[in-house]
């Protein structure tokens, strides 16, 4: 019995199968939407990328590539006479000082800027630490990138694989960078760090360590009594700069007590960006956040980023737990995903009428032919 080509199995078998692979990857297709700040994330991390390849050429950085995993150049060791915390079981410590070295984390700080409605010519304060130096580089590219000016304080103690290298602590790199015109910033004053701000939890060694190092790279060591007085002794130095209310922002990098208060409390409080409606909320979670110097800087209306918490800070963004196949310039922090490519459904359509195109004509062709042989027939 005659039957044309799009009636037999074997074809309608090939046409279902391959509409429904068709159809399979269009329903897992994504449309990858570029960011509106895409422009200045990729800036950041092209700085923050030409910052670290500097620091692995600093004399004396001896680079500990066994952990380093995006060889930054920023990780230190588990311990030292410096160091301020130790090491958790779980080396989320460790976890976190490599998040901060890849370069996208330079467009996370820049995701909160712009969260923060920061603009280009603002100045900022912000408070810098030896726990995460990767912040810290983060942060002085996205204020390159978005021509943000900082006002930098600094604490130098470190907590485990931060830069704990009594040879390189975060003071000698960003000296380096500065002496040679690789940045234009530089802490005003720097403070021991640790416990009461005042390396309380560090031995003698370690306080002699940091004070000689804060006198070989000539600055300003803030080392007052106890930690309310090393805290107005910096928010001195904010204000001899410019009145509190007139700064943009006031960023927080790490855990140091003066920053944002002592005690377990500020171990859970709100990452990312803080807005003076929301002090009471801090407050209410973290009594000794009062008195610190982010909350100052909320009771004069003026907006608080805070840096910690790197686990729960760079998971949102797709940069913790590190990992080397993270690619530079992608990820949700440059494109978001939306179901369905507009290419792929166009292609996966031009297939399948490609197809039924061909075996429709295919079997046109061919019933034409068999009328024909059949009014040929009954002629004869």
């Amino acid at each position: 019995m005659f039957r044309p080509q799009i009636q037999k199995t074997r074809f309608l078998v090939l046409i279902a199968s391959i509409t429904m692979l068709t159809i399979f990857w269009v329903s897992n297709s994504i449309e990858l939407i570029p960011a509106d700040d895409i422009k200045e994330k990729s800036l950041a991390t092209e700085v923050m990328h030409e910052y670290l390849q500097v620091i692995k050429e600093i004399p004396g950085n001896n680079n500990n590539n066994e952990i380093d995993l995006y060889n930054s150049g920023l990780i230190g060791e588990a311990f030292s006479p410096i160091t301020s915390i130790f090491e958790s079981e779980d080396n989320q410590f460790l976890n976190s000082k490599i998040a901060c070295t890849h370069p996208n984390f330079s467009a996370l700080i820049v995701n909160l800027f712009d969260e923060a409605e920061l603009n280009s010519g603002d100045t900022v304060a912000v408070h810098l630490t030896g726990s995460l130096p990767g912040a810290n580089i983060a942060f002085l590219s996205a204020c390159e990138a978005l021509d943000v000016t900082p006002v930098i304080l600094s604490s130098l103690s470190s907590s485990s694989w931060g830069l704990n290298k009594p040879s390189m602590t975060w003071l000698d790199i960003e000296s380096y960078l500065y002496n040679n015109k690789f940045t234009d910033f530089k802490s005003m004053a720097v403070s021991i760090g640790g416990e009461g701000d005042t390396g309380e939890n560090l031995n003698d060694e370690g306080i002699e360590i940091l004070e000689e190092n804060i006198i070989a790279n000539e600055s300003i060591l803030i080392n007052e009594k106890n930690l309310e007085s090393n805290i107005n002794k910096k928010l001195r130095i904010y204000s001899n700069y410019m009145p509190i209310e007139n700064y943009s922002a006031f960023i927080n990098i790490g855990g140091n007590p003066s920053s944002i208060g002592p005690g377990e409390g500020k171990d859970t409080m709100k990452v990312g960006v803080v807005f003076p409606l929301e002090v009471m909320d801090i407050v209410d979670e973290h009594n000794s956040f009062v008195g610190s110097i982010a909350h100052k800087f909320l009771n004069n209306e003026v907006v608080f980023i805070n840096i910690k918490n790197i686990n729960i800070l760079a998971s949102q963004v797709g940069l913790y737990p590190p990992d080397i196949f993270i690619e530079k310039n992608k990820g949700p922090l440059f494109y978001a995903e939306e179901s369905y490519n507009i290419s792929t459904i166009l292609i996966a359509l031009m297939i399948n009428l490609v197809i039924i195109s061909i075996v429709g004509v295919r079997s046109h062709n061919q019933i034409k032919r068999r009328m024909r042989n059949e009014e040929f027939d009954s002629i004869l």
